[in-house]
């Protein structure tokens, strides 16, 4: 069979942590077509449905709410991060070469963990680009032209989950890496898992909430890009529509203060998250820093309409889906 290696920096640690579960989504599909391994930061990491999970060093880098968050709230996390780099980039030269490797996020996973820890041409490398990833790449002053050109020396493919990403990515290129580049990649959402799903009405009985209310359900960390404050400024203008935040994060107390009349249930398990997604009437969106949002997409299969703005994908989606409704 099939050896594939999936390398990532969120992963969840155990079954209904929501930490990663967008990377388990698609290890748990690519366990159908072959042996699969994961790497991914932290000692304390174990099988969630037959693959192979291996804790690496730097797991104090990543987490709630976010890399970027967690190393501008303590620098010297740095170090954890280049801990995570080396130790992936070794345990990678170390191992039989796969037969394919699939990098989620283009830093620091594609790059330098991909492209240093295998030989050029000895597997197929795949790099899931995402939203933060793509915007710190293309924020970056300096060394996009090395990166594009290890990527290249690499053999890797580009696989950005929207096409919002892989044009910003493609357009902060120089033209010679972006013309070789852009015909490395395609656009593809993340494949997702919404497990059981309730219905409307099972999921407000297992929430306790009155089968008649009106519910609008916000799903985010509570950090200040995704303008959680904006979601639920829309949400008070409509009477008689109660509002639950499913979430936590640096922002929740100033939130929590600015809106009295939302319940704030925080972080919670990703089967509770879900469920209280299906309960809602809507789930309402504000950010605008998403590449493929997946809560959007989890809540349509779940048949709960949306309201959102106009973030990635969302407006060529709403086309398609007259369950999304993208605000002007």
């Amino acid at each position: 069979m099939p050896e594939i290696y999936v390398v990532t920096t969120s992963y969840p640690e155990r079954q209904g942590d929501a930490q990663g579960h967008f990377v388990a989504a698609e290890v748990r599909h690519l366990g159908g077509l072959g042996n699969v391994t994961v790497l991914a930061p932290g000692a304390a990491r174990r099988s969630l449905w037959g693959e192979r999970v291996v804790g690496l060093a730097g797991g104090s880098a990543f987490g709630f709410p976010g890399a970027l968050q967690r190393l501008r709230e303590d620098p010297r996390r740095w170090f954890e991060a280049t801990e995570f780099v080396a130790s992936a980039v070794s345990w990678l030269r170390g191992a039989p070469t796969p037969t394919q490797l699939v990098a989620h996020f283009l830093l620091p996973c594609g790059v330098p963990i991909a492209t240093g820890g295998l030989r050029a041409g000895t597997a197929a490398v795949e790099v899931v680009v995402h939203g933060s990833d793509a915007r710190l790449f293309a924020q970056l002053p300096l060394g996009k032209r090395w990166l594009a050109r290890e990527l290249i020396h690499a053999g890797a493919r580009l696989r950005f989950v929207s096409s919002e990403l892989q044009r910003l990515v493609l357009a902060s290129l120089p033209a010679r890496e972006r013309r070789i580049l852009q015909t490395r990649s395609h656009v593809e959402a993340c494949v997702i898992d919404v497990g059981d799903a309730l219905s409307r009405e099972r999921a407000r009985r297992l929430l306790e909430l009155p089968n008649d209310g009106r519910l609008a359900v916000v799903v985010a960390r509570l950090v200040e890009s995704k303008r959680v404050h904006v979601a639920l400024e829309a949400c008070e203008r409509i009477p008689g529509l109660q509002s639950i935040v499913v979430g936590d994060g640096p922002e929740r107390d100033r939130l929590m203060r600015r809106f009295p009349n939302a319940r704030f249930v925080g972080h919670v398990e990703r089967p509770l998250a879900l469920s209280y997604v299906a309960a809602a009437d809507v789930l309402v969106s504000a950010s605008l820093d998403e590449g493929a949002p997946t809560v959007v997409r989890e809540a349509r299969a779940l048949g709960t309409p949306v309201v959102c703005l106009a973030a990635g994908d969302v407006r060529r989606w709403a086309a398609s889906d007259s369950g999304i409704h993208v605000a002007p």
